[in-house]
Parts: C-alpha cells; structure tokens; sequence
C-alpha cells in the first residue's frame, strides 16, 4: 500500500506538468465541432457599382475557399476607403455574425504598424537609423547594448526567435503570462546570445521588435502602447488598432479558430504583451486602410522618411538582405496582377497568430492599400493571391 501511494505520489505531479507544459498538444484533439452551414451566409452588405459588385463576389468566393469561420477586407485608394465587406461569423458558438468593427489579431502585420511610429522618431530626430539600444535602454545588457535601431527594424541584429522554456505551455510563441511592460518582456531573450555578429546576416525574429520598442520608449518618454496611440492613432482618427491586453475589451474583438476541413475549435489561449511591436495589435482592415492610406500620402510622415522605412536594409558587405525586408515592411515586385506579367511594386506585410491571419499590402503605384484578415489559422499565400486580384479590378476600374 505505501509502495502504491509513494508511486502515485510520484507519478501524478509528473503527469500534471507534463500536461500543462504540453497542453497545447494534450489537448488538440479534443473540442472539435462541425462547422454550421456557411452557404447559407452572405456578407453583410452588397454594394450596387459594377466594380464593387465584383468585389462582393470575389468576398463570398475566398470565403468559401479559406474555409474560415469569419473574414473581413478592406481597400484605399487615393486617399479615400473606397470599398470594404465581411462575412462569417465573429463567435460562432454564440452566432455573432462578423462586422466591420470586428477586431482580428494581426500578428507580424505588426511590425508594419510599428514602422510608423519609428518613422515618426526619425523624422521628429529622436531617433535615427544607426542609434544603439544602449542609448535608449538603461537596462540592456552588453549582449544587446551595441545594436543598432536598422539591425533591429530588419531582422539583421542576430536576436533569435521563439524557442522553448520552463513555462506553461512550453513553447515561447503560446505564451500565457501577462506581461505589463516591454522591460519584462526583454527579458524573456535578454541573457541569449546572438546567432551571429550584428549587421551580418538575416535571422527573422519578432523579438527583434520588442526590444525596438523599448528604444521607442526612451526616445518618446512613453510607453510604446500609449505613445502608439498619442502619436499615431489618435491623429489619424484610427480607433480600431489596439494592442491586445488581458483587458482590453473582447465585445469586438472575434473568437479565433483553428480548422480541419469541415471542423472547428477555439484556439488555444494566448497572452500576446510580450511581443505588442512585433506581433500584438489586434485591428479591423478598415483601420489599416486608414494607415495605409495616410502611410502613401504623407499625411503623417514626409515622402523622404516614408522612403527610409521602405528602402531595404543592407548587411554590412553592402549587399540587401535576403527577404528586402525594411523598417518594419518587405520591399518587392509581383507579375501576378495582369496578364502580361508587368512588374508591379508591392510594400507589405503578412502575419499569422493563434487563429487568425492577415495579409496588408500597398501599391504605391496605385496609391492603393489592401488589408484582408481572417479568424482561423492558416497560411498567407492565397490572401496575397486574392488581394492582386481584388486590386486589379480597381485599378482597371473603367
């Protein structure tokens, strides 16, 4: 009998750890529902122009082909929002319907939307692009002091990625601890060293822009949420780009899901405050529109600091990055958009969190912004195709 108990009392606290550092696995077979009948919904508006029409048409389409519980799209042209439609359901358990006020994590679409606050600093000379942590960061280490603010801003500074800790659920990127500033936030990546000397190769890592934002934070004077919003959101009238809190509202913000087929769950839990700058503002694609928009005509920063945030970064030998990465966008080309493979320029960023997935995108040649966002986990090739597609028709607009 005691040999029992002192097994059991043994086995049943390894048991439990277990199941709490992995259960995201422990759990992933369990919850599945099946998915209601998505043919039967429409998107919430129909527009009467021909162009939107199409636009409308193309909605229903992805939706039916992304398989996901809800979507929601937006596009700017010269300035203006000139067409945006969702469809789907925001809480599906609930039968909230999507609307255009549902908010989507955006995930690395974040960085992109940290890109303008950086610009700001730049262009106000709080910042410039070889400033060093150390000068804005009191409580960096010697690991991280040297690093420049482009390095960061590029993914060239040798910061790692995710990995794995002695936390629950194991893995870093499912985080689900609450963290209240950006200094403690550091410190989840602070004591690792780099992959490689700063400035010598490219190394994609979301961390990158935590620490940015602490250097946002001592060149502002505030903190990296509050001065977001000061400084970038309020002046534009934007309300819907928030980072995600614990307590932050949740009566827009939409449930998020993975999915199989023709089944669904809820996502596992996560706390995203240990990477706000990098990959934790949630936003409609209304809102980005909105930045996008100011973003090609200047509104907030001027035409030659919009060219430093988009030009890619060079590696110390003088060559470009390998993904033309930017201050916070990818710089690049697609021939996808007309039939005769023309070469048109793309500044964008995509993003994938727990359960949910985006793509945001301009067109500077059109003066044109997309951002499409969707509540279910998944990959971002078919929202960059589908985005080329919706801008072609309104490019082409007759």
């Amino acid at each position: 009998m005691k040999k029992c108990i002192i097994i059991t009392s043994v086995i049943l606290p390894i048991l439990m750890l277990s199941f709490f550092l992995f259960e995201p696995i422990m759990t992933y077979t369990t919850g599945w529902n099946s998915f209601p009948n998505s043919k039967e919904l429409e998107p919430i508006s129909y527009h009467n122009d021909d162009t939107s029409k199409k636009a409308d048409s193309i909605l229903k389409e992805m939706f039916t082909h992304l398989k996901t519980p809800g979507l929601s799209v937006a596009i700017g042209m010269n300035g203006k929002a000139i067409w945006s439609n969702a469809i789907g359901y925001q809480d599906i358990k609930n039968d909230k319907k999507i609307s255009l006020d549902t908010k989507f994590r955006i995930g690395s679409t974040s960085k992109a939307v940290t890109s303008i606050g950086v610009g700001l600093l730049l262009q106000k000379g709080k910042l410039n692009l070889n400033s060093k942590v150390k000068e804005f960061v009191p409580y960096i280490n010697e690991t991280l002091a040297e690093i420049k603010l482009k390095q960061l801003a590029s993914h060239t500074s040798g910061i790692r990625n995710y990995g794995t800790c002695f936390c629950f659920p194991i893995w870093e990127h499912l985080n689900n601890d609450e963290y209240t500033t950006v200094q403690e936030s550091v410190g989840i990546f602070s004591d690792s060293p780099l992959l490689f000397p700063s400035g010598t190769d490219f190394s994609y890592s979301s961390y990158n822009y935590t620490l940015l934002s602490a250097m946002m934070e001592g060149a502002s004077g505030k903190d990296f949420l509050s001065f977001m919003k000061a400084a970038i959101f309020n002046p534009l009238g934007i309300k819907h780009i928030n980072g995600e809190t614990s307590s932050l509202s949740q009566e827009n913000i939409s449930k998020f899901y993975e999915v199989d087929e023709n089944m669904y769950k809820e996502t596992f839990k996560v706390n995203n405050s240990n990477k706000w700058a990098g990959g934790g503002f949630v936003a409609t694609p209304t809102a980005l529109v909105k930045l996008g928009n100011a973003f090609l005509n200047y509104n907030l920063l001027n035409k030659a600091t919009t060219e430093t945030l988009i030009e890619p970064v060079q590696l110390d030998t003088g060559e470009i990055n390998k993904q033309n990465y930017a201050i916070g966008w990818r710089n690049s080309f697609t021939e996808e958009m007309f039939d005769n493979n023309q070469k048109v320029q793309i500044i964008h960023h995509a993003g994938t969190a727990a359960g949910s997935t985006s793509v945001f995108i301009l067109f500077p040649e059109y003066n044109l912004s997309i951002s499409i966002l969707m509540n279910r986990s998944g990959a971002t090739s078919d929202l960059f195709t589908y985005s080329y597609e919706l801008a072609k028709i309104f490019i082409t607009k007759k």
